[in-house]
């Protein structure tokens, strides 16, 4: 089975200021996220 892998933003974490903040989007990607593509592959 094919495991999935956390992708690259083709943006900056700030990129979407300051209507999500790059703290939180840096929070999002790769904490959360990163925890979601963790449990789908174990």
């Amino acid at each position: 089975m094919a495991e999935y892998t956390l992708p690259e933003l083709d943006y900056d974490y700030g990129a979407l200021e300051p209507h999500i903040s790059g703290q939180i989007n840096e929070i999002h990607h790769s904490k959360h996220h990163a925890t979601y593509v963790k449990g789908l592959n174990d």
